[in-house]
């Protein structure tokens, strides 16, 4: 019976989350995303075996040296629903591989965002729960992480949890932790930005925010990054913008609950439906647009509100997979670098459940439709890829 409520449960929130995919071109006060009958909508028709694909996918090889303890990429998959890590070995050759450590928890309902805390403990952002379907953030110990190879379904060490009143959490989805050890998280359908003090987070539970808020800039906030300088970014999805919070701004604002509006907003007539934030080496903006696309934006059109124009536009192209043709870039929903300053992009769409691409940075030098330099496919059931989101990068337990 709880399997068939879970499944039930997983249906409908997912309808819920993919319904905001072009949420982007409706002008409805209502801030949430709308539900479709479609599980996995399509943006683009899949090419057809006459295209002109530019990578064949390779039998992913077997890793022969000892795997790494860093650079582990780890991926929420909001239709599974799990968390799944890739190491270094796992990435090195495209395929389908499965992951090197699966957290199959119960809790988790369309995870959305990770992060880990200075104790290498992973939070992880759920859009919806199994009580109220606001939405709940659990923690897995660094202990738990370990163990995932004994117990793959771990019950959380602490949860965030709504009380009933849908004002605390609604779709949580984008998160990170300040240098001070607070969790900032978006809530896509109420919609506002909260964060958790370390001491919240200790004790967990249906706890107010330490810190609420909300702005006329808010509609349906995604994906949030901290810059070097600790400005927060989000991307607002309905709006079509980047916002930023700037540290001292923030700082002000700790502690408090009400409206306090972005100081820089990024507008772009090259955003379609933008999804998630990165930034690379050297300071630059990377933006993942649902569209089909990876737009950056240079760190120096960044300091003010302005309208930019991308200095690197990269699109899709077909991709040759073990299994039909997919797209480099299909939904794409997250990016992450890595430490060599590789692009990391989970697509929520392919051939089969959703797909990892991964781009140099001499692919992302200029404008272009690069195929990946690896591209992660899932298998076909889509056990170790399915509909991926918010990946990061951490450690390897």
């Amino acid at each position: 019976m709880q399997n068939r409520v879970r499944l039930f449960s997983l249906v409908v929130a997912l309808g819920l989350v993919l319904g905001g995919c072009n949420s982007s071109s409706d002008n409805s006060s209502n801030p949430g995303p709308k539900p479709t009958p479609t599980v996995a909508p399509t943006i683009a028709p899949t090419p057809t075996q006459t295209a002109t694909a530019t990578a064949t996918i390779a039998p992913t090889a077997t890793p022969t040296s000892t795997p790494s303890k860093t650079g582990g990429l780890w991926v929420p998959n909001l239709f599974g629903p799990s968390v799944n890590e890739f190491d270094p070995p796992a990435r090195a050759v495209s395929g389908n591989p499965p992951p090197q450590f699966s957290n199959e928890s119960a809790f988790l309902l369309l995870p959305a965002g990770l992060a880990f805390d200075s104790s290498q403990n992973l939070w992880v952002s759920n859009c919806s729960d199994f009580v109220f379907g606001t939405g709940a953030i659990a923690e897995f110990t660094a202990a738990q992480l370990a163990n995932l190879g004994s117990d793959s379904m771990p019950d959380p060490n602490t949860t965030l949890l709504d009380d009933g009143s849908l004002r605390i959490l609604g779709c949580p989805w984008g998160e990170q932790f300040d240098a001070t050890g607070n969790l900032w998280v978006t809530n896509r359908t109420i919609p506002n930005l909260v964060s958790y003090s370390p001491a919240q987070l200790a004790v967990g539970g249906a706890l107010t925010p330490d810190t609420t808020i909300t702005s006329t800039s808010f509609n349906s906030p995604r994906g949030i990054v901290f810059d070097a300088s600790a400005n927060l970014w989000i991307v607002e999805n309905q709006n079509q913008q980047v916002l930023a919070y700037k540290a001292a701004t923030l700082a002000t604002a700790l502690g408090h609950s009400g409206q306090v509006n972005p100081d820089i907003i990024i507008s772009s007539s090259s955003f379609g439906d933008p999804r998630a934030i990165a930034f690379d080496g050297a300071g630059n903006l990377w933006l993942t647009d649902a569209t089909g696309k990876l737009l950056k934006f240079a760190a120096a059109d960044l300091a003010m509100s302005g309208t930019p124009t991308p200095t690197v536009t990269i699109t899709a192209t077909p991709v040759v997979t073990l299994d039909g043709i997919a797209l480099s870039l299909d939904l794409p929903e997250g990016i992450a670098f890595d430490s060599a300053g590789n692009a990391w992009v989970a697509n929520l769409d392919s051939d089969n459940a959703g797909s990892l691409a991964e781009f140099t940075p001499a692919q992302l030098a200029t404008s272009g439709s690069p195929s990946p330099a690896v591209f992660l496919d899932s298998d076909i059931f889509g056990t170790n890829i399915h509909q991926p989101s918010l990946l990061t990068f951490g450690p390897i337990p």
